[in-house]
């Protein structure tokens, strides 16, 4: 029997493994094993309701706070968590109809009064938590209309609010009112499992919740009964640590290991290897305008810099990925472009640009751009090093660094611009793009910030053209084809500027203990009621 599962898509995989989703779990049958254990590669940023769109930064955390729907992992479909139905009531409003008899881990009855408030504070302009980053055109807003129902409002047209409230995880009021400050390390939701406790570099932890509505609930998602009694997420940011805690038995799943780590697994008898496409990227992003040096404002030199990286072996060099079609994301994603290609490795015509900015006067010689990486990030130290040798081979100076989430972090926020003037960097960094539609990347790479107010959406942008963002923002408030259409012109139009180059499109991968089923994604996530364990 092969170990290694490459799989082109989720139902493939469940087709695979064998699993069947479940419509009433065990009622009150308690847990039959112990803790599942999951390597994974980082510390999360925070346990925060506001965080539970993250998997990457805050893996695991959906098995303790839910969201009022969700992506089914296996059909890519809307599926009812927290509210049982839902509805358009027009271009910027949503209304939910909210589950009866869910109990908050702090024994908080949750309301449709308990839903708005927690969905207006997550998304509140004011509050600025990081879920802005995947904010539309206007501001997001709830209000209870009565005891069952909930009203979810845009300030302006949103196609995508549906997605948007798929990310946004429900906590107690109590929390809310009482120690809000709380929120970002306690949380405090309905899930399947209580969060236990956080031991800072080391693990989160959760327990059972014996009183999940999912238990007596016929349309309870997943595609298992809870089957582990606890929960424990190791932070283990080496490739190699976490394949060790696999092997060792230490760890019943871990994250993101290496292709040459599934290869092996083939000829392992305790654990395998399943891997399967995401909507994650790996990216190089240069900085343009703003407070950037000047010089990475001259077209020649961009061009340059993006002709130097062989994009391919960048893919090699990563493994378990394939060379993304010149755009942040997959085909199928709307306003994917297909005249849009890989941007071309030529090294001749790299230093044939160079060479005509230094007639011109330009210190292209006096160049020297950082190239730099988050360490949580697999493999991100030979892709600097190779991006950084590929740009000395055309004759372009560099700085390489792989930097700690808290120093790479804040420099790459609207309030790190200002901090480093003249500043010369390319962050090569990750990013996912789960809602499928190119207007959520549009917006959070390219719209210009405003230098003076780290809030909303486009905070980590570096890019500022006025006839771009007028451009956009009619296009994020557009429906059905004429969407796709402006889509498609607005990513053509980012290409050819040379703002970000996409690197690699990359599949995932997990170390799975043999005789447990795991179902996931593209967004990969960790959910226990999604790890089956054999018969």
């Amino acid at each position: 029997m092969t170990k290694y599962y490459s799989v082109a898509s989720p139902i493939t995989f469940v087709l695979v493994a064998g699993i069947i989703a479940f419509s009433n779990p065990a009622l009150h049958a308690e847990p039959d094993r112990g803790t599942l254990v999951v390597a994974v590669n980082q510390e999360p940023q925070d346990l925060a309701a506001q965080g539970a769109y993250k998997e990457i930064n805050a893996p695991g955390l959906r098995n303790v706070l839910e969201t009022l729907i969700a992506v089914d992992p296996v059909s890519g479909e809307f599926i009812p968590v927290l509210a049982t139905a839902w509805e358009r009531v027009d271009g910027s409003t949503l209304r939910f109809t909210i589950r009866e008899g869910v109990t908050f881990h702090d024994g908080t009855a949750m309301s449709a009064e308990a839903v708005a408030e927690s969905v207006s504070w997550v998304w509140s302009a004011e509050n600025a938590f990081t879920i802005q980053e995947y904010a539309g055109p206007g501001e997001i807003s709830a209000v209870a209309i009565d005891d069952a129902t909930v009203e979810v409002r845009s300030s302006e047209q949103d196609p995508l609010l549906e997605f948007r409230l798929s990310l946004n995880g429900i906590s107690s009021p109590t929390q809310l009112a009482e120690n809000p400050a709380r929120h970002f390390d306690t949380p405090v939701g309905t899930g399947p499992y209580r969060f236990v406790e956080w031991q800072h570099g080391q693990y989160w932890s959760a327990t059972y919740n014996p009183d999940w509505w999912g238990l007596n609930a016929g349309d309870a998602y997943g595609t298992s009964k809870p089957a582990f009694s606890d929960l424990k997420f190791v932070f283990r940011s080496e490739d190699a640590a976490r394949v060790a805690m696999v092997e060792s038995g230490e760890a019943q799943l871990a994250m993101f290991p290496s292709a040459d780590d599934c290869a092996r697994a083939a000829e392992a008898e305790s654990y395998n290897c399943v891997t399967g496409p995401s909507t994650t990227y790996l990216y190089g992003r240069l900085d343009h305008s703003l407070h950037a040096d000047e010089r990475l404002s001259d077209p020649r030199i961009r061009e340059a810099v993006f002709s130097a990286i062989d994009i391919a072996g960048i893919v090699d060099l990563y493994g378990m990925a394939s060379v993304p079609q010149g755009q942040l994301g997959a085909k199928g994603t709307i306003g994917f472009n297909d005249a849009v290609g890989p941007y071309a490795y030529d090294l001749a015509h790299a230093m044939s640009l160079l060479d005509q900015a230094r007639a011109d006067g330009v210190d292209v010689d006096g160049l020297e751009i950082e190239i730099v990486g988050r360490d949580t990030t697999p493999r991100i130290k030979p892709i600097v090093e190779a991006l950084g040798a590929m740009l000395g081979m055309a004759g372009i100076g560099t700085d390489i660094r792989v930097q700690t989430p808290a120093e790479f972090n804040p420099r790459v926020r609207i309030t790190g611009y200002s901090n480093e003037p003249g500043r010369q960097m390319m962050q090569v960094h990750v990013k996912q793009n789960p809602s499928g539609d190119y207007g959520l990347l549009l917006l959070s790479n390219y719209a210009c910030p405003n230098i003076d107010d780290p809030t909303g959406p486009s905070r980590s942008s570096v890019y500022c053209d006025e006839e771009f963002d007028s451009s956009l923002f009619e296009a994020l408030a557009s429906f059905g084809e004429e969407r796709g259409v402006r889509m498609r012109e607005l990513v053509q139009y980012v290409h050819d500027r040379h703002l970000v180059v996409p690197l690699a499109l990359l599949d995932r991968g997990h170390l799975v203990e043999a005789g447990l089923e795991f179902t996931f994604g593209t967004d990969h996530r960790i959910q226990a009621v999604y790890v089956k364990p054999g018969s």
